[in-house]
């Protein structure tokens, strides 16, 4: 006679106290955790350097020459990570966030320049108007997805191009753009070492844009824009509104994007219709790449990148958009993920300090939590799955 005998060989469950989705699941590794915290040693480490070397700069001779490559750093780090943030990071292909720079760049002119408003109000109209702009364009954009996205946000690209060359003198210098942008005002307290307020002034905008990007991408939001990224349909069954977060993300690079645009407005004194052309977005895109694709500190180190090396080919003009091309096809090739994903992995031991680039904890850390059955955040390890019970056989 054969019976099925499983319920005799499974003993009754015990009663927990753990909380309900928690028991039976696998534990959560750190790499995921959206709640992961910035390691508070290589940020003071990177802060103290940025705050001494404007002076180190000036006793090395190198004095403005370095400090003004590293304010276009700060300015142009923080539209390649909101840029980054939006089609890396999420899967939105977007080419619309250079024509957002330009929104903030002319919205700041036009308003301290022709109306006579104070820079130090134009400068925060411009994330405003910008943040506007990109829901004007996300709005019939962000439903649609693919090569049509590429197609809508180009074509605001060229509109708004065409627009800022045609436009009228109070707007945009009816082409040549807005020459005599008021500054901030530091040349009346520091005379020509006005520069090193506007370093610390554009650090302090990087420093917050870098921490909200980072807190962004390290949080629940911004592992639903990696899933409407990696698999729009399960992310929608999991119950993420693909048009509302990508609403969000638009907003969100647009305000920093915008406020880049006007400190730089400010900044040099001038908005340049230039700023539009095709060779900046060229330099834009090659910063994200030869960085790291969809990283945090991608973007942060394929600025610096390329900022510093297009400045000492200066004496090579006419090389240095191939000396571009070749990098990006280098790094294409030998390194997809691009450099910092390549260095911190064969250089862990050194950068440690700094943390792994998406917080991920250590052999030693995860086999000391595994060994003790609880990890730090306090969810329990799984007890091992019961064998599935055989059917029993008795004559």
């Amino acid at each position: 006679m054969i019976r099925e005998d499983a319920s005799a060989q499974v003993p009754p469950a015990e009663e927990t106290h753990e909380p309900a989705g928690i028991r039976g699941h696998p534990r959560l590794q750190a790499a995921a955790q959206p709640w992961a915290k910035p390691n508070w040693t290589g940020v003071g480490i990177f802060v103290a350097i940025m705050l001494i070397l404007p002076f180190i700069a000036q006793v090395t001779g190198s004095g403005q020459f370095l400090t003004h490559l590293v304010i276009t750093f700060f300015i142009w780090g923080i539209v390649t990570q909101c840029w980054n943030l939006v089609m890396g990071v999420s899967g939105i292909y977007s080419f619309a966030q250079l024509a957002l720079f330009g929104v903030g760049v002319f919205t700041t002119g036009a308003l301290s320049q022709s109306f006579g408003v104070s820079p130090w109000i134009s400068i925060w109209a411009a994330p405003i108007v910008t943040v506007l702009f990109a829901l004007a364009v996300g709005l019939p954009t962000l439903r649609l997805r693919g090569i049509y996205v590429v197609l809508l946000t180009l074509a605001f690209h060229q509109l708004l191009q065409t627009y800022i060359v045609n436009g009228p003198r109070e707007i945009s210098g009816q082409g040549y753009g807005l020459v005599y942008v008021p500054r901030l005002g530091f040349e009346q307290f520091l005379g020509d070492n006005d520069i090193i307020a506007y370093y610390y002034l554009g650090f302090l905008f990087f420093g917050i844009a870098s921490f909200a990007i980072w807190r962004i991408i390290h949080s629940p939001v911004g592992m639903a824009f990696t899933a409407l990224r990696d698999s729009e349909e399960y992310a929608i069954s999991r119950g993420v509104d693909p048009f509302r977060f990508k609403l969000i993300l638009f907003a969100f690079s647009a305000f920093f994007t915008g406020l880049a645009g006007g400190f730089s407005a400010h900044y040099l004194g001038s908005a340049s219709t230039t700023l539009f052309n095709f060779s900046f977005a060229v330099n834009l895109m090659a910063m994200i790449v030869i960085g790291g694709w969809g990283t945090f500190l991608g973007p942060i180190a394929g600025t610096a990148v390329v900022t510093f090396l297009f400045e000492f080919l200066r004496t090579v003009d006419a090389y240095r958009y191939f000396a571009l091309g070749v990098s990006m096809a280098a790094i294409a090739v030998l390194a997809p993920q691009g450099l910092v994903p390549l260095i911190l992995e064969k250089s862990a031991g050194f950068f440690s300090v700094f943390g792994s680039e998406e917080g991920e904890a250590t052999d030693e850390e995860y086999r000391a939590e595994h060994a003790s059955g609880e990890s730090q955040d306090g969810l329990v390890e799984p007890a091992p799955e019961l064998e599935e019970p055989q059917p029993g056989i008795r004559s």
